[in-house]
């Protein structure tokens, strides 16, 4: 599969339209729907999505996959007699912490107890002490940095840890005969968690780890930073031990001038890079000549959020994807699926009125729930257990114009161990 980013939107498989999502949502609804549905009645939710700010793209398409599960929802419930309507009270956290909390305060003052999201870490950080003490749960489809991952919180996240996307990531280096690894990464709290995970999962594979540079979130000027990857780079190849080395980058917006001045290093430009999920699909590298010339030259790999490979996951993808006019991401369908499985909960419980009886239901219904992006169990943690896959994504070039591939998969199914598929190029 190939994704243009020319034009910002992607290209997926089309689809049966409607009629055929509904159908092959009907063996999620046989999974669970029989055995939870037990009460009518209306249920209220919220949701805290950034539809504005730097993340504004991945809160349009969750919003989007939120209102086509109201939809299939209310639909399912006319279609089956039970009665009652869902709706989702959806607030703007404009991709600020901040706001984000502010937001989740506005909804415990309506009386909600039940809310999607938020998308982000640092949002849910910032709301995660104010649900614990409110009886407020946290359904996050895209929170995964690790050290958010605590039992016995008001948080569920249906996204995989990033500890698995570390695993992921050091696995393709392994694959590809890299014996030495060059870190460099943006300096906040993801950064750092996803940095150290990589670092001790790449030592733990049997590579050697350089110290690696380390950058704050607003430096402007790389070129210091460039000078010390470059020397430890000499340094980790004058050795000759290990193998071959490799650059690995852990942060977000920041890559492109990073590309572009290391286009202009000959010593950077003759080893692979690879990514984290802050820069696959990151269209900024595309539409930027140098940039994307340079991701290209070193193969600059990254992992995403693998997408399903079920049916339903392309026809609810595509279906999602006609609405926003955006290629959604693998957290908006989580999302889409949180939207189902806080539904048959509110069935089973009869509404989210009974805090702490919602909150005990929730895993089992995951437990037993096969949504769009697969089985939903939950860990100790309340994270998603099992069932993810990590997509490779590397930039092409066809008659002038760039696009977005998948070049590897890292996949763990239940009952499987765990596989790396390569795909189309070798470095």
């Amino acid at each position: 599969m190939r994704v243009l980013a020319t034009d910002g939107k992607g290209r997926a498989a089309a689809g049966r339209g409607f009629a055929a999502a509904c159908a092959s949502l009907a063996v999620v609804l046989a999974l669970c729907g029989a055995a939870w549905a037990q009460k009518a009645g209306n249920y209220a939710f919220g949701a805290l999505l950034p539809l504005s700010g730097a993340l504004a793209e991945r809160g349009k398409t969750s919003k989007t996959a939120l209102d086509l599960a109201q939809a299939d929802i209310n639909a399912y419930l006319a279609a089956s007699g039970y009665g009652g309507q869902v709706s989702f009270a959806v607030e703007n956290t404009g991709s600020s912490p901040q706001q984000a909390l502010e937001k989740l305060k506005a909804l415990a003052s309506r009386g909600v107890r039940v809310v999607v999201g938020p998308y982000d870490d640092d949002a849910v950080e910032a709301c995660l002490d104010f649900a614990d003490k409110n009886n407020i749960l946290l359904v996050s489809q895209g929170s995964s940095r690790p050290s958010l991952a605590k039992k016995g919180d008001n948080l569920f996240r249906f996204s995989p840890s990033d500890t698995y996307q570390a695993e992921a990531v050091t696995s393709l280096m392994r694959q590809e005969g890299v014996g030495v690894v060059v870190p460099l990464w943006r300096g906040d709290r993801t950064g750092d968690d996803l940095t150290v995970h990589v670092k001790a999962r790449f030592k733990q594979l049997g590579g050697t780890v350089m110290p690696g540079s380390r950058f704050s979130p607003d430096r402007q000027d790389f070129a210091p930073i460039l000078d010390d990857l470059s020397r430890q780079l000499s340094q980790a190849q004058k050795t000759g031990k290990g193998g071959k080395a490799a650059i690995y980058f852990a942060g977000g917006e920041e890559i492109v001038p990073i590309l572009k001045a290391a286009s202009k290093r000959p010593e950077l430009a003759a080893v692979p890079w690879y990514g984290c999920d802050g820069t696959a699909m990151f269209d900024p590298i595309a539409k930027d000549p140098e940039s994307a010339a340079f991701a290209m030259k070193v193969r600059l790999a990254s992992p995403r959020y693998g997408e399903g490979g079920a049916n339903v996951y392309s026809l609810t993808e595509k279906r999602i994807q006609d609405k926003a006019d955006v290629f959604p991401d693998t957290q908006s369908l989580a999302a889409y699926d949180a939207a189902w499985a806080l539904f048959f909960t509110a069935q089973a419980v009869g509404g989210a009125g009974d805090f702490a009886r919602f909150k005990q239901l929730l895993p089992q219904v995951c437990e037993r729930m096969y949504g769009v992006t697969g089985w939903l169990a939950l860990n100790e943690h309340g994270d998603r257990r099992e069932d993810w896959d990590f997509d490779f994504w590397v930039l092409g070039n066809e008659g002038g114009k760039y696009f977005w591939q998948k070049a590897a998969r890292y996949q763990f199914e239940p009952g499987t161990a765990k596989e790396l598929f390569l795909g189309s190029g070798k470095r």
